[in-house]
């Protein structure tokens, strides 16, 4: 099976490379050409025709809307006309999300070799033949070509060309992909990580030996009981190293940088999402205070949480609001001798009975001459006691309702009611006034990078039970893998759960390099949740209606998979905020 699979993947490459040099790649870019023009022409509409550069491009033809904006007059893109076009402007971002995990995928079948090659070109081909019919936006929902200004001769110019179609229809046929997962049920799923480093490879593999032993055993009972992770867990993944991972050195970490952390999140979510959940919110509060935070939270909090002792909550989102953080109402009035006094709900608080601190965001005001004078969102550290069965929240001031979700559980999800808790000044972040929403702008980046890493284990995860599951259900007198339905379903996953873990990968690369990846770990965190959402779904589907079963793990990764569409805000902010970078940047 593997020599048919190979010899397959070096037809079609060579008969793209007959008509046009480079392959694989080639076809990918012209993908890439066609979102270019669709990102020039929605920039046409959306720039804010107040603007001096507005006014240049719409008076300009459409052609120059391919040429970089100068540094010094950066484009501004109006609100109420980018929500006018927000089909299109979420099209474009899944669009380029689809487009750089295609790219991250190739490069990883490059340096790997072998049976990568025919996954990435698969990949590569299901794409191209899907956007002959628009842009796939998930659930069903399908963004014409025509809303993004795209004409049907630049469609067949670009992804429509002899050599490229050709070789798609090769690449991403119902035979192609329906091969990678036949073969993967005769020879496993092709390595996990192809050519990560030698360091990462052994942070995976001690990772999922931990995973294996200690919390897959756990996951369907807390699920179940809608449980919490028991403290001697938390504390052996404390001994075990897994919250210092990526914390300097001089804070009590290994300073192993942001790759290493999303691996081992990514491994930990693969056994249970909750336990990928509680890392990552570790991580997200640390970088929040090896940022933000002065010399004394940093000495205070940060190698308590690396070593596990600590635990932390984020609580951003309000229940009037949710993701609007510019809009909170919970208040931080400062007082005379300058401390504060918080007054305001909080909801959706991930982790709030058990944590040790809570990072806070709250409207910050001083007295004025008519009254309190706001002076914006700031972050606040508040030190609080553990809960304790009987008595979630033991101190004055902070009150909380656990919310019951129906997946990502072992945490516990609260909705907080802060009532007259009165903090000192240490307890601002940073102690900088008016800044919180760009503090935690700062540390999303990273954060989504661990949200992808999560989606990317739920996926895997989803993968594995439903590829088990074909090879060993007899149905009608054959497996479910003989079946071309189940195979080619399960093929095409196989292809985009590895372009999604290579996204992640790429996002995390960036990141440890020190270069912007604000838009690389967005797309990766749009990617991957929808990769998981399908691999779930199709695992479901495959077990059929033992896997609906609520005790079934099939039905635990399908609540699972759900809750990562908005996981540090829903896809459509992120799709909206995807969309702005795109066409507020500069065009490559």
């Amino acid at each position: 099976m593997r020599a048919i699979r190979e010899q397959h993947a070096t037809i079609v490459s060579r008969k793209l490379e007959a008509d046009s040099p480079g392959g694989m790649r080639e076809a990918i870019t012209s993908a890439e050409q066609l979102a270019r023009v669709a990102r020039g022409r929605l920039r046409d509409r959306v720039v804010d025709v107040g603007s001096a550069v507005g006014t240049a491009l719409r008076g300009a033809p459409r052609s120059a809307s391919f040429v970089r904006a100068g540094a010094a007059v950066p484009l501004h893109v109006s609100r109420m006309l980018l929500d006018r076009h927000q089909v299109a402007a979420h099209a474009l971002a899944h669009l380029y999300a689809e487009i750089e995990a295609c790219r991250s995928l190739a490069s990883w079948a490059c340096e790997a070799g072998g049976e990568a090659r025919a996954v990435a070109e698969a990949h590569a081909g299901a794409l191209l033949l899907s956007l002959r019919g628009g842009v796939d936006l998930g659930g069903g929902e399908i963004a014409p070509l025509g809303d993004l200004e795209l004409r049907d001769d630049e469609v067949a110019k670009a992804i429509g060309h002899p050599a490229v179609a050709a070789w798609a229809r090769d690449a991403g046929s119902g035979v192609a992909v329906a091969s990678i997962a036949r073969a993967a049920a005769e020879q496993g799923l092709p390595a996990s990580a192809g050519a990560e480093d030698e360091r990462i490879g052994w942070i995976r593999h001690n990772m999922r030996d931990f995973v294996e032993r200690l919390v897959e055993p756990l996951a369907p009972e807390i699920h179940r009981r809608n449980g919490l992770i028991p403290e001697s867990i938390v504390r052996r993944m404390g001994q075990f190293g897994v919250f210092r991972l990526a914390t300097a050195p001089e804070h009590g970490g290994d300073g192993l940088g942001v790759a290493a952390m999303a691996t081992a999140i990514e491994e930990l979510a693969r056994g249970s999402l909750g336990f990928g959940v509680l890392t990552m919110t570790a991580s997200i509060a640390s970088d929040l205070l090896a940022r933000s935070g002065t010399d004394l939270q940093r000495r205070t909090w940060l190698a308590r949480i690396a070593n596990g002792e600590a635990r932390c909550a984020l609580a951003f989102a309000e229940p009037a609001y949710g993701s609007d953080l510019a809009r909170v109402v919970t208040r931080a009035e400062r007082q005379a001798d300058g401390s504060y006094l918080l007054i305001g709900k909080k909801a959706w608080v991930t982790g709030a009975s058990r944590a040790d601190l809570v990072l806070t965001l709250a409207r910050t005001t001083t007295p004025g001459g008519q009254g309190q004078l706001p002076l914006g969102p700031s972050l606040f550290v508040i030190a609080k006691r553990r809960g304790a069965p009987g008595a979630d929240f033991p101190d004055a001031g902070i009150a909380g309702t656990e919310l019951r979700a129906l997946g990502q559980r072992g945490m516990g999800h609260y909705e907080l009611r802060i009532e007259g808790l009165q903090i000192g000044r240490e307890a601002l972040l940073g102690e900088r006034e008016g800044e919180g929403i760009a503090q935690i702008q700062r540390a999303l980046v990273t954060g989504r990078t661990y949200a992808a890493a999560c989606g990317v284990g739920v996926a895997q995860a989803a993968l594995e039970l439903a590829l088990e599951r074909a090879k060993t259900r007899v149905q009608f007198g054959s497996q479910l893998i003989s079946f071309p339905r189940v195979a080619h379903r399960l093929g095409g996953l196989i292809a985009r759960v590895a372009a999604a873990r290579q996204l992640t990968r790429a996002a995390a690369h960036v990141a440890d390099t020190g270069q912007p990846c604000e838009l690389t770990s967005a797309m990766a965190k749009l990617f991957s949740s929808r990769v998981a959402w399908d691999a779930a779904d199709a695992c479901m589907q495959i077990h059929g209606a033992s896997g609906y079963a609520e005790s079934s793990t099939a039905a635990r990764l399908l609540l699972d998979a759900r809750s990562l569409f908005f996981q540090l805000g829903p896809h459509e902010v992120l799709a909206q905020g995807i969309a702005r970078a795109l066409l507020e940047g500069p065009l490559p």
